[in-house]
């Protein structure tokens, strides 16, 4: 029984003489003491199936996050990916890609086609339900993409800038970014996700020194990459699916279907390796063994050389091959070249000996069995390394007919021609500058000027970008009235007419870097010849 106290009037407990509130507050106490020792003991998880984390852009133009299941199971929601880095963008791309492959299975053209009108949730939901547990950030045997041995490894865990290319870690120091290791900025396990998947395909080799010295890159880290986008993301994986034959499905394993590779598989002899299978294997691959450390603000992880592909007789299929004189080589990016100027090999021109990546031929094939000839929008970028260092990343888009993506007609020869007469023009200005230069030099004296001095005066114009810079615009233009179908002749008529245009302005310019002065106006006299003919090449060219 409970009697009232007469000096406080609060409930108190005949027995021990204590307020009832106050054993209302031990109870309450012990019961969250016991939540906490509980919440401690349960493994933290984060399902990728289920947690937004992947940046998407809705029909309605609106950014944002996305879980797995929002994006595979209603792809027709959403127009793409929302991000503008270019390993994020492509490398997302590709872990969507691979899921599609493992759960919609083989198929040649025909099916492929048929998914633009009976997208295959069901399968998609049932592949998902089937590795739930692969596909948990946090998993404790099975974290995705991850190593767990590591976590016993004996490692000193590292600050997660390690895997992004745009923030400091280690020995490396960026202009705009004064990280520190020794306090990293925290982040959330929806950005740790994304910044995993992008550095499995995207990290540049070079040393490592934790399991093995050197780590090489990953399986995206230098080619140009490209890949066809629709008006949705249904529309963009499908363009993006290409034809596998059953025995190569079955093969084709991603990495959270196989066990994660062991401490000693990773420390293994390069002799140890294993074939890249397929796409999904490809896109998948654990080029680097990370562990995240669970939480809710993650600062470091382990981190250690991974898994090493021995050469693969398939290539990348976002990849082109280009003839080379010892066989076909992956078409890489460059510092100094564009997108546009290797047309040829996203084509497949039959005289360059080149193969057009997988993905472009069906994605053009599928719109010509259609009968839909608009254009198609390829993303094309990646990021070029040089050892363990980031030279640059690139990620842009044009709209090209399948016609011409599919070498169908004459059309994709008159763009290829295009292009190789821009590459000629380009090598004879080359020489007209530098006839230009060296006359300057010379200053009408008998002793011919140094190449290097030369080359260095010609480069310190800038004339040759501003060459391919100014008709890349001009380039995309003819491949576009081609895409029409606007005569061959007319568009390389144009085509000559822009050439001649561009080579008198580039002129111009090394001219008037120079100056004005009569040590000026003789080497230009001196050099005119080298100009002329440059133009009378141009002139004598026809359709």
């Amino acid at each position: 029984m409970c009697r009232l106290t007469s000096w406080t009037n609060t409930p108190a407990c005949s027995a021990h003489g204590l307020p009832i509130y106050l054993l209302w507050l031990c109870q309450l106490k012990l019961k969250w003491s016991i939540a906490v020792l509980l919440s401690l003991h349960t493994p933290m998880t984060f399902s990728l199936l289920k947690e937004p984390w992947i940046p998407l852009i809705a029909n309605n133009g609106i950014f944002t996050l996305g879980s797995l299941q929002d994006a595979l199971l209603y792809p027709a929601k959403w127009r793409g990916i929302g991000t503008t880095n270019p390993i994020q963008a492509l490398s997302l791309y590709r872990l969507l890609l691979a899921i599609c492959h493992r759960a919609i299975g083989p198929g040649d053209l025909e099916n492929r086609s048929a998914l633009l009108d009976d997208w295959p949730s069901q399968k998609l939901e049932g592949y998902l339900e089937r590795w739930a547990e692969r596909f948990d950030l946090f998993h404790p045997d099975y974290p995705f993409l991850q190593v767990p041995d590591l976590a016993t490894a004996g490692l000193k865990p590292v600050p997660w800038t390690r895997l992004v290319p745009d923030r400091s870690s280690g020995a490396e120091r960026l202009l705009w970014d004064h990280s520190l290791d020794a306090h990293p900025e925290a982040i959330t396990p929806d950005q740790a996700a994304v910044a995993l998947v992008a550095h499995l395909q995207f990290t540049p080799g070079g040393l490592v020194r934790v399991l093995r010295p050197s780590g090489g890159q990953g399986m995206a880290c230098g080619p140009l990459l490209t890949m066809p986008t629709g008006g949705t993301l249904q529309e963009t994986l499908i363009l993006s699916l290409v034809q596998q034959i059953q025995t190569d499905h079955e093969q084709d394993l991603a990495s959270w279907e196989k066990l994660p590779p062991t401490i000693e598989v990773l420390k293994s002899d390069p002799e140890t390796t294993t074939v890249p299978t397929g796409p999904a294997d490809r896109y998948t691959w654990l080029s680097r063994a990370v562990l995240l450390q669970p939480g809710d603000a993650i600062t470091r992880i382990f981190y250690g050389t991974g898994l090493r592909p021995a050469e693969s007789p398939a290539s990348d299929p976002m990849v082109a091959m280009v003839s080379r004189k010892k066989g076909l080589f992956p078409l890489k990016l460059s510092e100094s070249r564009a997108m546009w100027r290797d047309f040829h090999a996203l084509t497949g021109d039959r005289g360059s000996g080149s193969q057009p990546p997988e993905i472009i031929r069906t994605a053009a094939a599928i719109r010509m069995a259609q009968g839909k000839y608009n254009p198609i929008t390829l993303l094309a970028g990646g990021l070029l390394p040089d050892q363990a260092k980031i030279v640059l990343w690139r990620l842009e888009d044009r709209r090209i007919s399948p016609r011409l993506l599919a070498a169908q007609g004459d059309a994709v020869g008159v763009a290829n021609k295009a292009l190789e007469l821009a590459k000629s023009t380009g090598g004879q200005l080359q020489e007209a500058l530098f006839a230009l230069c060296s006359a300057w030099l010379q200053n009408g004296g008998e002793r011919s000027p140094a190449t290097a001095d030369v080359k260095d005066l010609l480069n310190s114009t800038q004339v040759m970008a501003y060459y391919w810079a100014i008709l890349e615009p001009s380039f995309w233009g003819l491949v576009y009235d081609l895409g029409k179908g606007k005569d061959g002749h007319q568009v390389l008529a144009d085509w000559q007419a822009t050439l001649k245009r561009v080579v008198l302005q580039g002129w111009n310019r090394s001219r008037n870097a120079l100056g004005s002065d009569g040590r000026a106006l003789a080497a230009e006299g001196r050099a005119g010849k080298a100009l002329g003919r440059v133009l009378k090449a141009l002139k004598e060219v026809t359709a």
